[in-house]
């Protein structure tokens, strides 16, 4: 088990987290400490040059107040008391034939017979290679009054050993903290991932049991971790009321088909029990025919709703003449209408048309239609309005009938929902739900507005194809 979870640990993100932090830490680290190492190594040569410089100008100053014996007596007087010890002081007449040679005291190993080689120019620097090693000794140039050379040269032991203890005060510091970037990375990334653990903790109840009730904790620090938590919360949300609806629908959609089905069953078993006439049987065949018929039409709404929501049903897109739907659907209520004591009305021009699928618009109009008259009382009015502006087709239903709950707005459009909860209106309660999805495939919108007890308005706009006419006509 535990090495199990040493293998699982190289692959968790907190791992690389913490490893990107350090390992960028590091490298930063390392970048600064080379620049600071340039500047350094510069600042220490060009130190080393202006001594050899001075030392040059002081040397110069001292030939000029006394002769060439003064000269060496003032050399050797700084060797002897350490000030040159570092340094190394050639003394050269005018042909390059050294006078005086003092070395610097370290144990590097210089060829100073290559001086007499070459006959350096005033001012000119030289640079002289150790034997078998490294050091380079950078020597300076200068050519008295009297012909006579001075050249003083300084090497790097002096600069490697302050350059060595920054080097190594340097990865002395870098060992301490890496140490600490590693706690400090494994801190951050324990700090940046507590609300993807919450996340995490929430949805493992949620994967065992199938509720969706649990919701994360926000906390308010203003970051993307905050944003992800509320989106995430608005989803469980969102998932909740969708399985609430689902439920709510299958109940609905459960009891619709057992109420024809249990119709459908006793039809048959009476029909088989009873010794009766062949036209006693034909008339419960009817009946069964007629409750399955109540069945499939269920069946088939839902899945017409599942079409058009997803975008898999083909439509026959078309130039669909309003008024001749409105026409149909009109002739298709008027009888229904008339049997409650209902006024149906229309109004419709003649030259409107929109683009669709005319079999879909005509199920959209006959769902309102049907709903509309189905809860309007005795004596109500049904209305179907169409009108048009410089950019759409609008219809518009209204009912004078018993109107939809404000709490009941906006859930009318889920599948098998019903307002009316003890079921005393026919239907399954899957209309509107239809009506919506086939607006919406139709690039359309619907809006509702009702008052309870004060009827009904459904609004669908349409877009409006070119050369449509606002002219209205009576149906």
């Amino acid at each position: 088990m535990f090495l199990k979870l040493l293998r699982r640990i190289p692959r968790t993100f907190r791992f690389r987290l913490t490893v990107s932090f350090s390992l960028s830490f590091i490298a930063l680290s390392i970048l600064l400490f080379g620049f600071a190492y340039f500047l350094v190594s510069s600042s220490l040569q060009t130190n080393d040059r202006i001594a050899i410089e001075l030392k040059l100008k002081e040397y110069s100053n001292e030939h000029q107040l006394g002769s060439i014996t003064n000269l060496k007596r003032k050399i050797e007087a700084d060797f002897d008391s350490g000030a040159l010890k570092l340094f190394m002081v050639r003394l050269a007449d005018a042909q390059n034939k050294t006078l005086l040679l003092r070395q610097p005291a370290v144990d590097v190993n210089y060829d100073f017979r290559r001086l007499e080689q070459t006959v350096p120019e005033n001012g000119d620097w030289m640079r002289l290679k150790a034997n078998g090693e490294d050091d380079v000794l950078e020597i300076a140039t200068l050519r008295l009054p009297d012909y006579n050379l001075i050249q003083i040269g300084k090497g790097p032991e002096q600069r490697e050993e302050l350059l060595d203890h920054f080097r190594n005060n340097f990865l002395g510091i870098l060992s301490a903290a890496i140490l600490l970037s590693v706690a400090a990375g494994a801190l951050l990334s324990r700090q940046a991932l507590r609300p993807i653990q919450s996340l995490t903790s929430v949805l493992g109840p949620i994967i065992d049991t199938g509720k969706v009730k649990a919701r994360i904790p926000v906390r308010r620090s203003g970051d993307e971790f905050e944003e992800l938590a509320i989106r995430f919360n608005q989803a469980l949300q969102r998932i909740d009321i969708l399985v609430e609806g689902i439920q709510a629908s299958m109940d609905n959609v459960a009891h619709d088909l057992r109420t024809p089905m249990t119709r459908l069953r006793a039809m048959a078993e009476s029909a088989l029990q009873s010794d009766s006439s062949p036209d006693v049987y034909r008339e419960a065949l009817s009946d069964c025919l007629e409750e399955s018929e109540q069945a499939l039409r269920m069946l088939n709404m839902l899945m017409d709703i599942s079409e058009v929501e997803t975008g898999s049903v083909r439509l026959n897109i078309t130039d669909v003449n309003v008024l001749g739907l409105v026409s149909q659907v009109t002739e298709l209520y008027r009888g229904v209408a008339e049997d409650r004591h209902i006024s149906l009305q229309a109004a419709c021009s003649a030259s409107l048309t929109v683009t669709g699928d005319r079999v879909r618009l005509l199920q959209m109009l006959a769902n309102l239609v049907d709903n509309a008259i189905k809860y309007t009382t005795s004596g109500g009015t049904v209305q179907i309005k169409v009108g048009a502006d410089n950019t759409s087709v609008s219809l518009m239903i209204c009912d004078s009938g018993v109107g939809i709950p404000d709490e009941d707005l906006n859930k009318i459009w889920d599948r098998s929902f019903r307002g009316d909860k003890s079921r005393n209106q026919h239907g399954l309660g899957l209309g509107l739900s239809l009506v919506r999805a086939v607006v919406l495939a139709h690039r359309g919108s619907i809006e509702v507005a009702s008052s309870q007890g004060h009827g009904t308005q459904f609004l669908i706009h349409f877009p409006l194809p070119p050369n449509t006419n606002d002219n209205l006509s009576k149906v």
